[in-house]
């Protein structure tokens, strides 16, 4: 499946659409843009949401890049995108656990309680995603902009509806790129949307 996906990627004809468009989504943009709605939303006021948001920002996903970043400098993954699937298991499963800690500590610390379900649905999905690629591919992007579509849509049904018509848009700009198939782009918004919705929505 290495192979098959580096093979992918050489062939790729990519566009600066795409390109500006896979950038505007990553995971971590779509994670951050979540977490702050939910810390307005729910916070007691404006300086406490970004305070909130702020902790979220360096636990939940700056030392989850700072894992890849030292990955990459080790050598154990190839590049920033972690195109091959070998690579995967181990990050995910160093994100997953970092993600945890941060957990244990916003709740500690008081976090608004949607923010913690966040988390949770957010570590699930790690977990599923690490299970995932043991055995196949799927892509990372889809399944967090899916959960987040999924997600907001359980706070605000139009919202939902709106960012989840960015999802085909992500996925056309990810093909192009060469960075996944159709098949793993499907997947992976199955895996995000059903994980973050069963999970968030049990919770709330």
């Amino acid at each position: 499946m290495d192979d098959r996906d580096l093979a992918r990627l050489a062939g790729a004809q990519t566009t600066p659409a795409a390109r500006w468009i896979a950038g505007a989504l990553t995971p971590a943009n779509v994670v951050l843009a979540l977490m702050a709605y939910l810390a307005v939303k729910y916070a007691d006021s404006l300086g406490a949401a970004a305070a909130w948001w702020m902790a979220a920002l360096v636990l939940v996903v700056g030392v989850p890049y700072l894992i890849l970043y030292r990955a990459l400098r080790k050598g154990t993954a190839s590049d920033r995108q972690v195109v091959q699937r070998s690579q995967r298991p181990v990050l995910m499963a160093s994100a997953a656990t970092a993600v945890t800690i941060a957990l244990v500590v916003l709740n500690v610390a008081g976090a608004p309680r949607p923010l913690v379900w966040l988390i949770l649905a957010m570590i699930c999905g790690l977990v599923a995603m690490a299970l995932t690629t043991l055995v196949w591919k799927a892509s990372m992007h889809l399944a967090v902009a899916a959960g987040a579509a999924a997600v907001l849509a359980i706070e605000n049904n139009v919202a939902g509806l709106a960012a989840a018509l960015f999802l085909p848009l992500l996925a056309w700009a990810r093909w192009r790129d060469g960075r996944h198939s159709m098949a793993q782009l499907i997947g992976g918004a199955v895996i995000g949307a059903v994980v973050a919705g069963v999970v968030y929505g049990l919770l709330r």
